[in-house]
């Protein structure tokens, strides 16, 4: 099971080094350290703003839990329904 630090980091790298520096408040070289240095601790503030940049990835960057039913999925469930939708049956 990943941690709260991968999971945020996973959705870090998702959204870019460029789109974190332009739409939050947490600078690039924090931003980098967060990416780049696998020892540095994750701080509250890296979450809250990457929940604001993807906040369908909410609950599972904290919890490592998925709960479509209130709209909180991962990157790996939203990967797995895409190719579910895109699959043709026929």
């Amino acid at each position: 099971m990943s941690t709260i630090n991968d999971r945020v980091r996973t959705v870090a790298s998702m959204a870019g080094m460029d789109r974190l520096v332009r739409e939050t408040p947490i600078g690039s070289n924090r931003w980098r350290t967060v990416l780049y240095n696998k020892d540095v601790r994750i701080s509250t503030d890296e979450v809250e703003e990457l929940g604001k940049l993807f906040p369908s990835y909410r609950w599972w960057m904290v919890s490592g839990d998925v709960a479509p039913e209130i709209g909180q999925t991962s990157p790996d469930y939203d990967e797995a329904n895409r190719n579910l939708i895109d699959q043709n049956a026929g």
